[in-house]
């Protein structure tokens, strides 16, 4: 009877000590996307072309220890204070896993699904037309992190 007892105790303190050891994770699961520069220039388009290119204006660090999802990019409409838009239509991107400059009229997929850190170099284009008034522009470029297939 004594050995069933010991042999008992050692049995439930050693599954404790297995519970106890799987419970403790030490890295959880994290994606970190951040972009430079924080404001982005567009530069001003020519008067005699219609297109504009504007290579590396954006670079987007991805942080991760973990399977992510493919990086998508979109875009607001840019609007003049004074009257005037470009819409995302007119606004174009490409890197790497575009292959070739697409539209922004819908989001874009800027990166594949991978597991770990990498960086994107986004090149973009605005296609001016010649009624476009000449001013500032402004609007918003949104990054969001999809979930792994």
């Amino acid at each position: 009877m004594k050995r069933i007892v010991i042999t008992w105790v050692l049995a439930v303190i050693l599954f404790g000590l297995a519970g106890f050891a799987e419970a403790e994770q030490t890295d959880k699961p994290f994606v970190n996307v951040s972009a430079t520069p924080d404001k982005l220039d567009l530069g001003t388009a020519s008067l005699f072309t219609d297109t504009y290119d504007v290579p590396a204006a954006l670079k987007v660090k991805v942080e991760a220890n973990c399977m992510h999802g493919p990086i998508m990019i979109s875009v607001t409409k840019l609007k003049r204070r004074q009257g005037g838009s470009i819409s995302p239509e007119r606004i174009f991107v490409k890197t790497r896993a575009t292959g070739g400059f697409v539209t922004m009229a819908r989001p874009v997929a800027i990166s594949k699904p991978t597991i770990g850190s990498h960086e994107i170099v986004l090149d973009l284009r605005v296609k001016a037309q010649f009624l476009d008034p000449a001013g500032e522009y402004t609007g918003t470029l949104m990054l969001t992190i999809m979930p792994p297939v």
